[in-house]
């Protein structure tokens, strides 16, 4: 996605680590990052995804959960959940014969990477007793780290795992309910997207926004087991499963992300999402098509060269017409100019969701009053003074013949 990246140099001067904290502020943000935090408006609630809390509950509490799911003839259930290992058989029992009345599940799988080939070496499932009864889908955020504070912006629709097609959990859920919008979804063959976030559950406000909430409809573990939604709420629907807490609105960070909504921007210190809702996001996304684009390279770098030129013509008429006001004048332009092209590139994004980085222009637009100062100043006067002496020694030569 486009952004402007901070870079701070390494030195040998130990006093100078005290930019260290500067540089992990900044070191995870992109411009967007404010303009889904900040300007992006809330979205209308999302009518086909409803998000379920398992909480704390054993494997014989989701299996009623799933049990009063099921009553409602849900479209496809979701389990963000693991079930390795036998427990209780009793419960492990009424879990397996719950999923066994399930139409359309789907359990989560973990992907197991050689990071030597790049390829993917074996996938991590629930036990074959449950997995008998579902499809998997292997859960597909990019975060360094199941419980990192880096911000989780893209995702995976599809591996291949020895020449077959492996589809995300997102990706597994869409093609039960909209198989012919997964169709182009993966027909756009990019290898990782980036989330298009339409918002968040209305959770502990800690690191979230107001335009980040209540988006998704979501229920708690009790509201389901004793039936306090309509019927309307479940029938059709994909429903995701997962944990959100011991109850909703309880502050925890387990299974939980950082994310572009987060209101700290720059420096987070909380996650502000679950990760069954960035689940959520992903597969709504998805349904209703809006993908975020980015320029291709050689319009960027096209765009960025234009920019470039016009801004060093700009500078250099400047420097030769304003004698002493140049100095503040080319640092005010300069500032003001990265602050447009910030503006230029978020509007961009929010209109049609297309990302321009304008890392280099803006470099190239800070760097522009000094460049000029340069070439007038340093190269210009050493070219001319070269070429004087060139000149003196010709006509020398032609006086001495």
């Amino acid at each position: 996605m486009g952004s402007i990246t901070l870079i701070f140099t390494y030195t040998p001067v130990h006093s100078l680590d005290v930019f260290s904290p500067i540089s992990d502020a900044f070191k995870d943000f992109e411009l967007t990052d404010m303009y889904f935090s900040q300007f992006k408006e809330n979205e209308d609630v999302e009518d086909n995804i409803v998000l379920v809390n398992i909480g704390n509950l054993d494997r014989g509490g989701v299996a009623a959960l799933v049990n009063t799911l099921n009553g409602f003839e849900p479209k496809a259930i979701g389990i963000d959940a693991f079930f390795r290992h036998p427990k209780d058989p009793d419960l492990d029992s009424a879990l397996a014969q719950a999923f066994s009345r399930t139409k359309n599940l789907v359990l989560v799988s973990e992907l197991i990477e050689n990071h030597a080939t790049g390829t993917i070496d074996s996938i991590k499932y629930s036990n074959n007793m449950f997995m008998q009864y579902a499809e998997p889908g292997f859960a597909d955020m990019i975060a360094e780290g199941k419980h990192s504070l880096n911000t989780a912006r893209d995702c995976i629709p599809k591996e291949i795992k020895n020449g077959d097609t492996v589809l995300s959990f997102p990706s597994k859920l869409v093609s039960i309910y909209a198989p012919e919008k997964l169709k182009r979804y993966l027909a756009r063959n990019h290898d990782v997207e980036a989330i298009n976030y339409e918002g968040n559950i209305n959770v502990h406000d800690e690191g979230s926004t107001s335009n980040s909430k209540t988006v998704f409809t979501a229920l708690d573990w009790y509201e389901v087991l004793d039936s306090q939604f309509t019927p309307e709420t479940i029938k059709g629907k994909i429903v995701i499963m997962g944990f959100m807490g011991a109850e909703i609105g309880q502050n925890n960070w387990q299974d939980k992300f950082c994310t572009p909504l987060n209101s700290q921007y720059v420096g987070r210190t909380a996650p502000d999402m679950y990760g069954v809702v960035v689940h959520a996001n992903i597969v709504s996304m998805i349904l209703k098509e809006k993908y975020i684009n980015d320029m291709p390279d050689w319009l960027n770098w096209s765009l960025s060269l234009i920019l470039i030129f016009i801004m060093i013509w700009g500078f250099n008429w400047l420097y030769l017409n304003t004698a002493e006001w140049w100095d503040g004048i080319s640092m005010i332009l300069s500032l003001i100019g990265v602050i447009l092209l910030s503006a230029f590139m978020v509007l961009i994004f929010h209109f049609y969701s297309y990302t321009f980085d304008i890392a280099l222009a803006s470099v190239a637009l800070l760097l522009s009053g000094n460049l000029i100062e340069i070439y007038w100043g340093i190269l210009k006067p050493l070219y001319m003074r070269t070429k004087e002496k060139n000149v003196s020694l010709l006509n020398q030569n032609k006086t001495g013949e």
